[in-house]
């Protein structure tokens, strides 16, 4: 995978451009599920989950508070197969910020769940 960060990407609008390149060693297709750490972790006002998946198929992303209760999902949608990412912003089911504190964020897909703790900080 490449990710390129340049300030100024358009051909012919500068002479120079700079920026960064960065190229990792990562499987187009994963061989399993994975669950990434959030980051930034803490964050605010918002943070960027990662998973993989090994096949296509339903994935379900939530975000549970520490007692349990749903407060947001982020994905529910047939998905194909890679690396994915979405951003989280704070906001709950109804439209409202969260409180600070600890958040799980859990992934289901095909028989397997993965979770993992965040911290949203105010």
């Amino acid at each position: 995978m490449v990710d390129v960060t340049l300030d100024n990407d358009e051909y012919g609008v500068g002479v120079f451009s700079s920026g960064t390149v960065t190229a990792s060693d990562m499987l187009a297709v994963p061989e399993e599920y994975g669950l990434s750490q959030n980051y930034p972790n803490p964050f605010n006002p918002s943070t960027t989950i990662s998973f993989s998946l090994p096949v296509e198929g339903n994935v379900v992303l939530n975000i549970y508070d520490i007692t349990g209760r749903l407060v947001a999902t982020l994905v529910n949608d047939n998905m194909s197969s890679g690396h994915h990412s979405v951003n989280w912003d704070g906001i709950d089911m109804i439209g409202e910020n969260v409180s600070a504190g600890l958040y799980i964020y859990s992934l289901q897909a095909e028989g397997v769940a993965l979770t993992r703790k965040m911290v949203l900080m105010k």
